[in-house]
């Protein structure tokens, strides 16, 4: 799929969305420097290791998304977005019930033009072949909301941003940063030049 079928793509999902305010000037040029920036990685079981505190973990039985040193809460399920670059992480909590690293939605007041994006935390998996058989009352997800893209870090090798879907065009980016935040992970502002050592992280394949 071409990069430009891709930003319609999402462009219509943001349309079809909710009202959702806070557009930026610049959103498709950094959107689409990120994306082109970003790389493909292959399908399998991975780490996201953070500089000090662990690697991204779900912790139970609150399915918390926090960085942890437990090796048994670390290691995602990493599944290829059909014909893109983008990429869904899914891990089975301790009841067995499937949870996708996903984008949450902070709704604000005038100053946020109506919410942004304030953190990563655990969700139903809705994306990539996950089909959840109850909904339990809540609606559909936003599908970019449960997809992530790797971007290397143009100055340390090695290390990568992980950059939220969800609004890549049309707003200020968004990437996971090890910083806890209430419910889960802050999602920081990034933009491709953006300098931050606590929005890097190391992308390790566990099945090898």
């Amino acid at each position: 799929m071409r990069l430009s079928s891709i930003i319609v793509a999402l462009t219509c999902f943001t349309a079809a969305s909710y009202a959702q305010g806070g557009t930026s000037a610049t959103g498709k040029q950094d959107g689409t420097a990120l994306y082109t920036a970003g790389v493909k990685l292959t399908p399998g079981n991975y780490e996201f290791i953070g500089g000090k505190s662990g690697a991204l973990s779900m912790i139970n039985p609150k399915n918390l998304l926090q960085l942890s040193s437990d090796a048994n809460s670390t290691v995602w399920e990493l599944r290829q977005h059909k014909k893109t670059k983008f990429f869904s992480l899914h891990m089975s909590n301790q009841a067995n019930l499937e949870k996708c690293v996903s984008t949450r939605w902070e709704f604000g007041g005038k100053s946020t033009a109506g919410g942004y994006p304030d953190a990563a935390v655990m969700w139903q998996c809705e994306i990539d072949g996950s089909v959840p058989t109850d909904m339990g009352g809540y609606q559909k997800i936003y599908p970019p909301k449960q997809l992530w893209l790797a971007v290397p870090d143009k100055k340390v090798r090695g290390q990568y941003k992980v950059v939220s879907a969800s609004h890549l065009y049309d707003m200020v980016p968004r990437c996971i940063s090890q910083d806890p935040i209430s419910g889960g992970t802050t999602l920081a502002v990034c933009k491709i030049d953006t300098q931050d050592d606590s929005l890097l992280w190391t992308i390790k394949r566990a099945d090898k």
